[in-house]
């Protein structure tokens, strides 16, 4: 089991797909997927290839470590969620430990306006425009923003979403869960 938490770890945290381990390590997917599930008993020949594959020692894989503490994320990379509003949205981290979080590359075309509902109690989000102009926050207590400005509020209440600018406007918004959610 900590062997296939391992594997799905170090694959997951290089942006692999499993199909693209099995190419990479000369195994069937099935073999792959039974090993992240902890199904069998991997020989050590297996592990090796699994480690040379993902381009780790063999020592990491038979060793309890620390989790990989970096991951390559490149722009544009996930499948792009469209709102009506013109708004394009990426995840591009999501963290399910103590308290979930998600990042979100977002992406609004000039004038367009994105309205939220609220998310659940607890749930807040911190903002950053890395391009352009935007009005964003709580309805009743949105601000304006332009490139290099963040802003951080409590998202259980309804939200906006605004280019202002005459050019698109980028965002990098983290979605921040309570611990409970």
């Amino acid at each position: 089991m900590r062997v296939g938490r391992l594997v799905r770890g170090h694959r997951a945290a290089q942006g692999l797909a499993l199909s693209e381990l099995a190419t990479r390590s000369e195994l069937s997917r099935t073999i792959l997927a039974r090993i992240e599930r902890g199904e069998g008993n991997p020989s050590i020949g297996t592990l090796w290839r699994v480690s040379r594959a993902l381009r780790i020692p063999l020592g990491d894989l038979l060793v309890e470590t620390a989790a990989p503490r970096t991951r390559v994320i490149r722009a544009d990379e996930g499948e792009a969620m469209d709102d009506p509003s013109g708004m394009v949205g990426r995840l591009v981290h999501t963290d399910g430990r103590e308290r979930r979080t998600e990042l979100f590359a977002l992406e609004l075309p000039p004038g367009a306006r994105r309205e939220s509902p609220p998310h659940l109690q607890g749930v807040e989000e911190l903002v950053v425009v890395t391009r352009g102009r935007a009005r964003l926050g709580p309805d009743a207590a949105s601000e304006a923003l332009g490139a290099g400005d963040a802003l951080w509020f409590a998202a259980d209440v309804p939200h906006i979403y605004a280019a202002t600018g005459r050019s698109a406007c980028r965002l990098l918004c983290w979605i921040l869960y309570p611990p409970s959610a």
